[in-house]
């Protein structure tokens, strides 16, 4: 039932379209690796030139595709939600099978190897001798692998599905006193948050800590985002959940928490990977990094102010 979704049907159109062109880029990356000599002018070099430029087109177009399908995964599993019993929201959707918490894992991986892959090719493509092909080219199969992983995890997921069974909503998957999130509940999740920003900052002035602290901040700040602050959004101290945020009631604001942080940490990553490999950082992609996480932070700051001004007390 749930791939006739029209949102789930488009998505298995983009995975078979992506799937395709990343197969063929596939074939050519490893003639690539295997044969590539920038210093050689033979026919076969001149070839894997041309095929090289062929495959950073059609790979810049699919990952960029794949980027925004993200929220249009998230917003199926919310739509769907309206027809399992139990489920308010995405979140109930994403925990009706032991697929959903995986698949949504690599997707963000996913997510931040496409950001990386298109510094890189960027990067690449200034270069007068291609320096940066082979390495490139190198990333493509594990992007393959990755990618391949996920279009299997989304089919078991919604393949899986049962409308006939009951789900748990997000009040009993977040409010469950053994899960392991509940570690970072709370206040503890305030502190997390607080201290991964401190670094994050810090690695901005540094530049050794780019991809470490990045990949802290989100994984801090959607723990913050889900124990600390989404109560003040639903106005209710037992509502922790980061789904329900991306509903109308609430303004989709949802969509600007996820938005501004992935853009924060897919420019802060690659600003790092791509310092790592050339030794220089792009200077550009930390700064807006720190403005997009920046803007994430006061965005998280500003639901528990405006509660206190308007209420004189905390949940």
């Amino acid at each position: 039932m749930s791939f006739l979704i029209p949102e789930i049907f488009i998505q298995l159109i983009i995975y078979a379209v992506s799937m395709f062109f990343l197969s063929v880029g596939f074939v050519i990356s490893i003639r690539i690796i295997r044969r590539w000599d920038f210093s050689s002018s033979s026919a076969v070099q001149y070839g894997l030139e041309k095929q090289s430029y062929l495959i950073s087109v059609l790979m810049k177009y699919i990952f960029i595709i794949n980027i925004p399908v993200f929220l249009l995964f998230i917003f199926a599993n919310d739509k769907l939600s309206a027809y399992l019993e139990g489920a308010m929201c995405a979140a109930g959707v994403v925990n009706a099978t032991v697929y959903g918490k995986y698949l949504i894992t690599v997707k963000i991986i996913n997510l931040i190897l496409y950001a990386a892959w298109l510094s890189l090719n960027r990067l690449d493509s200034k270069s007068e001798t291609m320096a940066y092909t082979p390495l490139k080219s190198k990333l493509i199969p594990l992007i393959f692998v990755s990618f391949v992983s996920e279009l299997i995890l989304f089919i078991l997921h919604f393949g899986s599905i049962d409308p006939t069974v009951a789900v748990s909503c997000c009040n009993v998957i977040f409010g469950n006193n053994t899960s392991v999130f509940k570690t970072f509940s709370a206040d503890y999740s305030v502190q997390i948050y607080a201290a991964a920003f401190i670094l994050l900052t810090l690695s901005a002035l540094s530049r050794k800590l780019l991809i470490l602290s990045n990949l802290l901040h989100l994984a801090a700040g959607i723990s913050v985002l889900t124990y600390a602050v989404s109560p003040y959004i639903y106005e209710l101290p037992t509502h922790k959940c980061p789904f329900c945020i991306l509903q109308p009631e609430y303004g989709f604001i949802g969509y600007v928490f996820y938005v501004l942080i992935y853009a924060g940490t897919a420019l802060g990553v690659s600003a790092g990977f791509i310092s790592i490999i050339s030794g220089k950082t792009p200077e550009k992609a930390v700064r807006y990094a720190l403005i997009f996480n920046t803007a994430y932070m006061l965005l998280c700051l500003s639901f528990p102010l405006s509660y206190y001004l308007r209420n004189s007390t905390w949940l």
